[in-house]
């Protein structure tokens, strides 16, 4: 690999670190208007240029009122939902 060849690859993997880390930002905002805390939401290593979220473990509590909070939004917005056209 040349050295023009790294700097455009660490180039893209900074900018999908980023991406990562402003995407869990706004998931762990979204999750705490609802009152979810994923103690270990956090922004991943890149993969194939990609950023990452990992979202960590919750407990069986935390993991309940998700499914309801989303079961909500996709009852209020049809458009959310994965078989809307």
């Amino acid at each position: 690999m040349t050295a023009k060849e790294r700097a455009a690859r660490d180039a893209r993997d900074t900018d999908a670190m980023r991406a990562g880390e402003a995407a869990a930002a706004g998931l762990r905002e979204a999750l705490a208007r609802v009152g979810l805390v994923f103690p270990s939401l956090q922004s991943g290593f890149p993969v194939n240029g990609t950023g990452r979220v990992e979202l960590g473990g919750c407990n069986a509590g935390i993991a309940t009122k998700l499914a309801e909070v989303l079961n909500t939004a996709a009852d209020a917005l049809p458009e959310l939902r994965a078989n809307a056209q």
